[in-house]
């Protein structure tokens, strides 16, 4: 169940490539997507070239990565980390409860602000799920 990830596009994004979501979900991607670029400004150009693993170094596109972890869950509105949702989720759409600890291990490390914080999560998690998780 990952009502998100992580995790990503269409317009905006679709949580992950692979993973086995529900319409609704993919719905609800899909509108919190649009409704991050809205409220950042991203260019979806960015974001498209993110989905291909291009992370471009943009402050609007940051804002758009901490936009999405909060929909997400993953991230509060301070910025914090929401480990336990992160593995929950992650571990139902890989699969692997293994895995995404280990993941969460790797890639949920707190930056210098929350944008960053999930801006290099989110890429972190991009180059090392095999499934190319990703929320954008």
């Amino acid at each position: 169940m990952i009502s998100a990830v992580i995790f990503f596009a269409l317009v905006g994004t679709i949580f992950c490539a692979d993973a086995d979501l529900t319409q609704q979900q993919k719905d609800k991607l899909l509108a919190d997507g649009k409704a991050c670029v809205a409220e950042t400004g991203v260019s979806t150009d960015l974001i498209q070239a993110a989905r291909q693993g291009k992370f471009t170094e943009d402050d609007k596109l940051k804002a758009f990565s901490f936009c999405m972890s909060k929909r997400l869950g993953f991230q509060n509105d301070a910025g914090d980390i929401q480990t336990e949702v992160v593995k929950q989720k992650l571990g139902g759409a890989l699969g692997d409860l293994g895995v995404a600890a280990q993941l969460v291990t790797k890639c949920l490390v707190p930056k210098a602000t929350p944008q960053e914080t999930a801006f290099e999560s989110f890429r972190c998690y991009y180059q090392n799920t095999p499934t190319h998780l990703t929320v954008f």
